[in-house]
């Protein structure tokens, strides 16, 4: 009897010492996603520093006003089949970042074999895994702009620009010239776009200075004037 009486003091020790790690473990679970937001945030805070001191040439980039998970961008293509092009993008950052890759979609429209007609680039080719700390956002972006040099039809996700490639270079050559002067009258355009300042998309909106203007701003620039917006 004493030892029957043993056991089950045993048994029952053993179960509450389980409930208590258990409900331990989700007490932790349960701290660490509270936590999450916090430490992606540092983490997004420490890429964008590194962002600054290795932005490829051409390409400019800010965080959204209501969201640092959203960043709004534009890229500006000087030589190559796509030369003279002003291309915006917004960069979606994933919420377990930085164990996630972050996904980029063009909103101006791109013909390009790895740019669905939805404007996402396939990043997955060039990042098929997203290390922390070792794959950074800079990296992305500098895949971003080699891509309008880079033609690669290997794993395409547009399969039209694909094929258009294949077919014919000039046609493409043609293709891409319209979606530069698609994205020149978008960047030129003065009226409300699809995307308005109550969808924080106002940052890269631009509106023809007359020449006055102009020279002020340069001014200010030369003197060293701090402006409203710091340009990458």
């Amino acid at each position: 009897c004493c030892g029957i009486n043993a056991e089950y003091g045993r048994v029952t020790m053993s179960n509450k010492v389980n409930m208590a790690k258990q409900t331990e473990a989700k007490e932790s679970e349960t701290k660490h996603c509270e936590l999450q937001p916090f430490f992606r945030d540092h983490e997004l805070f420490a890429e964008y520093k590194l962002l600054c001191n290795n932005v490829p040439s051409g390409v400019y980039v800010v965080p959204s006003f209501k969201s640092l998970q959203v960043w709004h961008g534009m890229i500006f293509i000087k030589i190559g089949m796509f030369a003279d092009g002003c291309f915006k993008f917004n960069l979606y950052i994933p919420d377990n970042f930085p164990y996630s890759r972050p996904s980029l979609r063009f909103t101006t429209p791109v013909f390009h074999p790895q740019v669905k007609p939805t404007g996402e680039l396939n990043l997955a080719k060039a990042f098929p895994t997203w290390t922390p700390r070792k794959d950074r956002i800079w990296h992305l972006l500098r895949y971003t702009k080699r891509c309008f040099f880079s033609i690669n039809t290997f794993d395409a996700t547009n399969q039209v620009a694909a094929e258009a490639v294949h077919k014919s270079i000039d046609t493409f050559r043609s293709q891409a010239k319209v979606c530069v002067e698609k994205s020149i009258k978008l960047f030129n355009k003065t009226e409300e776009s699809e995307i308005t300042p109550a969808d924080d998309g106002n940052v890269f909106n631009v509106k023809p200075l007359a020449s006055q203007e102009l020279e002020k701003i340069k001014e200010k620039l030369l003197s060293g004037v701090k402006t409203p917006f710091a340009v990458i």
